[in-house]
């Protein structure tokens, strides 16, 4: 791995080395040595002799033995220099903290690409520029200045971070070391003229000290590497934890369907994350809250949750928690309230949510007994135990807690509300994960299930992803009939018979073969949403309604100044469900689908899903099934029900053709008309790109 190459560097030069220890270009080299770097340290400063009591170099040839890493924080442009003189003394590795690149301007800019050329044509690796730098706590190396370290030792832990953001890696890093929590390895990837985040994450999927990634993203380049990782990540059980900043679609590029607007940048982020088994999270404390239940080895195998509190009213507010983010309260077996009946007092019933009372103050051998009873229960996952206060009898609880962890199957999350700091780190040094407050607790706790049910599902997604295609600068919209006909002719769909009526065709009957009753639409590449201006007519059931509403139709055209290509006659097809089906190549992350309820009213209320292709049939199938309005596709009240395995085959189908057909650049089918097992294309808007 050329991560490797920065983070486990075992001699290390710092370029404009400084003797002032808080100074940017001094800060690595003090940190180093004050946590006892295990390798060899060069300060590289022409203008002294000794920096920080370590003799100093005029250049980095003028050491003369081997270099892993160079430490680059000179103004912009000297780094290329830097660097070419490093190369030529054999170092493979360069950490650039220097500002002033593509960030800045378009010169910035082409000082970049330069670096990368480098990169790419020595073979070396270049973290950065601009970028907050990297530490491996095993090995005490800080290629950083950052001002996290200024108080807080190094402690070694099971979390690592990759992130675009030096300032978030910072704050992410202060947190993990003032909790105690620690960390692994953190990687700061600044403008990523070479060694990006999905580099990083292929460096920690190996790593074997890091159990965790944290991940913060504002952009990515190679979105194919980048999912490739997510995707060894989920295969190698290593839970990915994403924060991904800017949701806005400010930045999406318009499109003439509703897909277009219902999958925007951010939805295509959301979907890479989400389907490659990776958890996309709001902030670094919900990173933080969900990782630590797998840093102490606390991730229930299922979503079933046993709560235990001392006081009532907290048990109801769990409980009513854990429901609203999808885990389960089960009821307790039998055998279990046989067991808690002489542990409990007369006036308490057993259940779950199961209130101990203010009883155990005086009687504290009850928690144990408590404990080992709902531990013993094969209906429950995890045991989250409340506390409030206590203090009295703190070491009864801890006591009682960390001996259960020893002997139980099955994690203990404690939510501690007011617990005092000895209590917290007693249970934390047990590996026993403590959170402050009921939200924050049963947030994480879903969380770590959401992330293995992800991790889960990703596994048995399609190995093959295809490179996202040049963005298209000219789409050519198609008429509804020419859009159709194409469909037709490539065989990916499954259109109705429909004949094309010109615009100065006379009408001498229904023509065949079609048949009574029939639906007319207005055909005009300009009008890609015909109902809205009144240009589709349904139910027509005779010739003299027939003449009406292509007369009506024609003088919509002629009213509203459309080019028109005719009027499209099909025959009306009896359904009983209809979708949105969106495919379209997202100019970064290649082809995907959209899908959703269907009807005009999509954009007023978006229930719709998104998915990255390729995709298999079982994973369209848990598309159509994540969306709000699925229960209606099972029959809902006496409604009859599809057959949605076998729906979910024919869209896969339409899919691999879509992804086979680089011509077509979006296809929209709005309604996708479902009835049992059929599938028809009632309504397409197809564009192809301008060669």
């Amino acid at each position: 791995m050329r991560a490797a190459s920065v983070l486990e560097a075992r001699s290390i030069a710092i370029v404009g080395a400084s003797a002032d220890p808080t100074k940017i270009s001094g800060r690595p080299l003090a940190y180093m040595l004050s946590r006892g770097f295990a390798g060899k340290l060069f300060p590289v400063n022409p203008a002294r002799s000794e920096v920080q009591g370590l003799k100093s170099y005029p250049s980095l040839g003028a050491i003369g033995e081997p270099v892993d890493l160079a430490i680059i924080g000179t103004p912009a442009e000297q780094v290329q220099g830097v660097i070419e003189e490093g190369i030529a003394a054999g170092v493979k590795a360069f950490v650039v903290f220097s500002s002033g690149f593509s960030e800045a301007s378009a010169e910035g800019a082409e000082l970049q690409s330069r670096l990368a050329k480098l990169a790419q044509v020595n073979d070396i690796t270049i973290m950065g520029p601009n970028c907050l730098g990297v530490a491996n706590s095993s090995t005490g190396l800080i290629a950083s200045f950052t001002t996290a370290l200024e108080e807080t030792p190094l402690k070694k832990g099971g979390f690592s971070l990759v992130s675009q953001s030096g300032a978030l890696g910072a704050y992410w890093l202060d947190i993990c070391l003032r909790s105690d929590l620690g960390f692994s390895k953190w990687i700061t990837t600044g403008n990523e003229c070479d060694l990006d985040a999905a580099s990083a994450i292929e460096y920690l999927i190996d790593d074997a000290e890091t159990k965790v990634i944290g991940l913060y993203l504002e952009d990515v380049r190679d979105t194919v590497r980048f999912r490739q990782a997510l995707q060894r990540a989920a295969v190698a059980g290593k839970p990915v934890i994403a924060i991904k900043a800017g949701r806005s679609q400010a930045g999406a590029a318009a499109a003439a369907s509703h897909t277009g607007a219902l999958a925007g940048n951010d939805v295509m982020y959301d979907a890479c994350l989400r389907q490659h088994g990776a958890l996309r999270v709001d902030s670094l404390g919900q990173m933080i809250d969900a990782a630590r239940l797998f840093l102490f080895d606390s991730v229930p195998q299922g979503p079933r949750v046993a709560i235990m509190s001392v006081s009532g009213g907290a048990g109801v507010m769990i409980a009513d928690e854990a429901e609203a983010l999808g885990l389960q309260i089960p009821p307790l077996a039998s055998d279990t309230i046989s067991a808690l009946a002489p542990v409990l007092p007369v006036f308490v019933k057993a259940a779950n949510p199961l209130d101990l009372t203010g009883n155990v103050v005086q009687d504290t051998d009850s928690i144990s007994k408590a404990l080992a009873a709902v531990s013993a229960d094969p209906g429950n996952d995890v045991i989250v135990l409340f506390v409030g206060l206590m203090h009295s009898i703190a070491s009864a609880f801890t006591d009682a807690i960390a001996q259960a962890r020893q002997t139980m199957h099955r994690p203990i999350v404690v939510i501690w509300i007011g617990a005092k700091e000895e209590s917290v780190a007693i249970l934390e040094k047990a590996r026993i994960p403590v959170f402050r407050d009921i939200p924050q607790g049963i947030s994480a706790l879903a969380a770590a299930v959401r992330i293995k049910a992800l991790q889960t599902a990703a596994r048995g997604a399609p190995a093959s992803l295809q490179k996202s295609l040049p963005p298209v600068t000219t789409l050519n919209v198609l008429t509804e009939w020419d859009g159709k006909q194409l469909l037709r002719q490539i065989g990916i769909a499954e259109v109705p018979v429909g004949v094309l009526l010109g615009n100065e065709d006379v009408i001498d009957g229904l023509p065949a073969p079609l048949t009574y009753p029939v639906v007319a639409k207005l055909q005009a590449t300009e009008l890609q949403h015909k109902s809205d201006v009144g240009g589709v007519i349904l139910n027509i059931s005779d010739d003299a309604a027939l003449r009406v509403a292509v007369a009506r139709l024609r003088q919509i055209a002629e009213d509203k100044g459309i080019q028109a290509q005719g009027v499209l006659l099909e025959s009306m097809q009896a359904f009983d469900h209809e979708l949105l089906l969106g495919l379209r190549r997202d100019p970064k992350f290649g082809p995907a689908l959209t899908l959703g309820r269907g009807g005009v009213e999509v954009e007023l209320d978006s229930d719709v899903v998104t998915r990255l292709l390729p995709l298999d049939a079982l994973q369209i199938e848990a598309m159509i099934r994540s969306l709000r309005t699925a229960r209606l596709l099972d029959g809902f009240r006496g409604r009859p029900a599809a057959d949605i395995a076998e729906v979910a085959l024919r869209i896969a189908a339409l899919c691999k053709g879509f992804a086979e057909k680089p011509e077509l650049a979006e296809i929209e089918i709005n309604p996708l008309a479902i009835r049992g097992s059929q599938v028809w294309v009632l309504d397409a808007l197809v564009s192809r790109a301008e060669s």
